[in-house]
Formats: C-alpha cells, sequence, structure tokens
C-alpha cells in the first residue's frame, strides 16, 4: 500500500513541477482595465499576419518536397500532384488570412471591413 501512495505522490510533485513553471509566467498582453478596440484588432490582425507566413512556409516547403518527389516518382506521380495541391491549399489560405488581417487593421484606421467575398453558386 505505501508504494502506492508514493508513486502517486511522486506523479502530483512531477505535475506540480510541470505546471508552476507556466503559472509563474502568467503575464497579460492586453490591458484589461481599459478597453481599447485599436489594441484587440492590432493583436488579431498580427496573429492572422503570423499564420499567414507560417502558412507560407509550410507551402514552400511542400514546393521543394514536389520537387523531390517528381525527381524521385516522376512528373506525373500521384505524390508530386498531391504534394502541389496542399501546397497550393497553404498559399490560399495564407491569402485568405492575410485579409483577414487586413479587414482588422482597417477597423483600426476606422474604416468598415469589408466582408469577404461570397462563391457565386451557378
Amino acid at each position: 500500500m505505501r508504494g502506492a501512495h508514493e508513486g502517486f505522490a511522486r506523479w502530483i510533485v512531477l505535475a506540480a513541477i510541470t505546471v508552476l513553471p507556466a503559472c509563474s509566467h502568467a503575464g497579460s498582453e492586453l490591458d484589461l482595465t481599459a478597453y481599447d478596440r485599436a489594441q484587440d484588432q492590432n493583436k488579431i490582425a498580427a496573429f492572422y499576419s503570423q499564420e499567414a507566413v507560417r502558412l507560407r512556409l509550410m507551402a514552400r516547403d511542400l514546393d521543394h518536397r514536389a520537387l523531390v518527389y517528381e525527381r524521385l516518382f516522376g512528373q506525373e506521380s500521384d505524390w508530386v500532384s498531391g504534394t502541389r495541391l496542399l501546397a497550393r491549399s497553404y498559399e490560399d489560405a495564407a491569402r485568405d488570412h492575410e485579409r483577414t488581417a487586413e479587414q482588422h487593421l482597417s477597423l483600426i484606421r476606422g474604416g468598415r471591413a469589408s466582408q469577404p467575398e461570397q462563391p457565386t453558386l451557378r
């Protein structure tokens, strides 16, 4: 019985060691005492801009992989076409994130956020 309690105590200590450092660095990025819409919009725009950069890097990496796959498996390989398709989808998502970031920045400048284009069904 004593061994089970010691094992449980070790898990509690291990959990406390891993969680407490994260709690000690709990700083607030936003000032919660004053409501500033521009600050919120800046943070949101920065997030979307950073995500756009990350997605573009992933697309560039996939473009490079597609070239490698093309040398290994041939130009008509499913590996090549699938990788290129995935790279294009990341590039499209990056463009969408940039548009969203720009919409949030336009709210700061006093403009109205433009509505995203809706696809037309035919």
